[in-house]
């Protein structure tokens, strides 16, 4: 579901709907956070906790970059596999 808010955030990124995009970081956020409280294993926890800064520092520039975005999308996405 966090990779889905991610693809949605690239949408708006592509439609210049900045408020749109803040949305979906904040649902991004919510659901990381949400995962982060029941991981138990603590490699994963690191990898989780280091997305959610970088995550969250996108959050605050409030400014759409497609390019930041997909990688974001591409490590959420890997770590699931």
């Amino acid at each position: 579901m966090i990779a889905n808010e991610l693809n949605r955030a690239k949408n708006w990124i592509e439609k210049k709907d900045l408020e749109e995009v803040k949305n979906c970081y904040e649902r991004a956020l919510e659901l990381l956070d949400l995962t982060i409280e029941i991981t138990k294993d603590k490699n994963r926890l690191k990898e989780y906790l280091r997305l959610r800064e970088m995550m969250a520092k996108f959050y605050l520039e409030k400014k759409g970059n497609l390019k930041f975005n997909n990688q974001l999308f591409t490590c959420i996405y890997t770590m699931s596999q």
